[in-house]
């Protein structure tokens, strides 16, 4: 959001011809819209793979920007007067500002660049939510807020790149370019309003109550409640995280694409247990099939516990005596 209401502010000091005022921000633009393009991508890779820190690829993403931004830099130490003159040159003729040079990038094949990463991006976006959302089975405003995003982004990026390629005395392709951000910003930010979930959490709880302090429960239908099952079973079968101690109810219900109080639900009616007693057993299913392969049998209580995510060897023992009957010390003996 930082990125795009700069990049807003910045088109507003060309088009209103203050940036001739603000000389240093002339080459702060394209740094900033690769920015915003990478950070898009980084959210949606946050959001659809329920990331919860950085990985390599996310790294390599960032190198973008500050690439451009080296090859950029040159025009930060040209003299006050070069810049000027060079900025007057601009708001003479917007669209020379496509055919500009600003340090060691033609301004055309950077903005030619732009439009093409944009279209990358967005393109990847939609891919991967709506796959999110044929995993899952299910939508939620999250998700439909980033496919109008992505969207947006593909049209404008396309409309971009056309008048780029097509440009022609006929319209100003400078103009056109901004109004057609000015849109997008319009359209992304009237979505949020209208949708004030996605902004306040993951997703917003709203309780109805009726009689009191009873709080209406959704009702699952026999084939919704076996789809979810599928959805968590496929989850402990194929992810690691409930493995760590950090892992919440939260976390699941995100990858679910569902509230929490709907997961605990359909927990307790799928499993007749609530979260804590299924990640619990989820996690004693894993020292089991440990022991059984004749590792971990040396480990102490508390390193197990910690291998598998709890934070007290008590209540990894109680945990382990509910599903087996006998304490892990116990249990060892009839493996050994």
């Amino acid at each position: 959001m930082l990125s795009l209401a700069y990049y807003s502010c910045l088109i507003f000091l060309i088009k209103t011809g203050l940036i001739i005022d603000y000389p240093h921000l002339r080459g702060t633009g394209p740094p900033i819209n690769y920015l915003h393009l990478v950070v898009f991508m980084l959210f949606i890779r946050s959001t659809v793979n329920n990331l919860k820190s950085p990985e390599p690829l996310d790294f390599i993403l960032l190198c973008l920007p500050v690439l451009i931004f080296l090859g950029v830099a040159p025009f930060y130490f040209e003299t006050l007067a070069f810049k000027i003159a060079h900025i007057q040159f601009i708001l003479d003729n917007e669209d020379a500002i496509f055919y500009t040079t600003v340090g060691f990038i033609p301004a055309y094949w950077n903005f030619l660049w732009q439009f093409i990463v944009g279209m990358l991006f967005s393109s990847v976006a939609i891919y991967m939510i709506t796959k999110k959302i044929k995993d899952i089975g299910n939508s939620k405003s999250e998700y439909i807020w980033l496919i109008c995003v992505a969207t947006l982004m593909l049209l404008g990026n396309f409309i971009g790149m056309t008048s780029l390629l097509f440009d022609s005395s006929s319209f100003d392709t400078h103009s056109l370019d901004s109004y057609l951000f000015a849109v997008y910003l319009i359209i992304i930010f009237l979505y949020l309003f209208l949708e004030p979930r996605v902004l306040y959490g993951t997703f917003l709880e709203i309780k109805k109550k009726v009689s009191g302090n009873k709080e209406i429960k959704n009702e699952f239908s026999h084939a919704s409640l076996e789809n979810y099952k599928t959805h968590i079973d496929d989850f402990f079968n194929s992810e690691s995280a409930y493995l760590k101690s950090d892992f919440r109810q939260e976390d699941l219900a995100n990858y679910l694409a569902i509230s929490k109080s709907n997961l605990s639900q359909i927990s307790s009616s799928i499993y007749q247990k609530n979260f804590n007693q299924l990640v619990n057993e989820k996690r004693i299913d894993v020292v089991l099939e440990k022991f059984e392969n004749s590792e971990w049998l040396n480990y102490s209580l508390g390193g197990v516990a910690q291998e598998v995510g709890f934070k007290s060897r008590t209540t990894f023992i109680k945990a382990f005596k509910e599903k087996t009957g006998y304490p892990p010390s116990e249990y060892k003996k009839t493996i050994t």
